[in-house]
């Protein structure tokens, strides 16, 4: 059975202030990331991507921004969803949040 252990995987830094472990299927990958950036004044640019995403918050507090949608401030134990191709964002508001990202299809550029 595939298993992640958490103590024993690597973590592969997908942009700089993201970093991932990650299990990756076919047409499915599920991320635990650990975000740095800080808090911050503003949110990061708006972006989009063709993998429908969900996110839940396992520590840590953000506002997460999708096109359409009022700005929402989530934390531990909350998630959101994005469709394929909306723009998104978010603005940290504690020094780290861990969260628990899962794409389908798979982002090739985290690989």
């Amino acid at each position: 059975m595939p298993v992640l252990i958490n103590n024993e995987a690597t973590e592969k830094e997908l942009i700089p202030g993201i970093k991932a472990k990650m299990v990756v299927t076919k047409e499915l990958m599920t991320l635990i990331s650990e975000i740095t950036f800080g808090i911050q004044e503003e949110p990061l640019p708006m972006h989009s991507h063709p993998a429908e995403q969900t996110t839940y918050i396992l520590e840590g507090e953000l506002i997460v921004f999708i096109e359409g949608e009022e700005p929402q401030k989530i934390g531990k134990g909350d998630m959101y969803y994005v469709e394929a191709n909306i723009p998104h964002t978010v603005q940290c508001l504690t020094e780290v949040v861990r969260v628990v990202e899962s794409f389908s299809p798979l982002r090739p550029e985290f690989l």
